[in-house]
């Protein structure tokens, strides 16, 4: 059971790497809508990754977004302005 466990919870280092991502403060273009709590999908340097808002809003398509991180295969980013 313990060995469960430790899949599941992130270790200390799994943050570090967040903070370490080579696409923090890049920005991107919002290709899926994404809703609170949900993931969609943003094109940033010309790679499409699955993305998370920071913020409780929702995120349309062509919205442009900053990049603040990324935590296993999902990048978070927030608003930096609204079409």
């Amino acid at each position: 059971m313990l060995n469960l466990i430790r899949l599941f919870v992130p270790s200390p280092s799994s943050s570090s790497k967040m903070n370490n991502f080579p696409y923090n403060n890049k920005e991107g273009i919002v290709g899926e809508i994404i809703y609170p709590g949900r993931k969609g999908c943003v094109y940033a340097n010309g790679i499409w990754w699955q993305a998370r808002c920071v913020e409780n809003i929702t995120l349309k398509p062509e919205d442009i977004v900053n990049i603040i991180g990324m935590e296993n295969i999902t990048i978070w980013v927030e608003l930096l302005s609204s079409k």
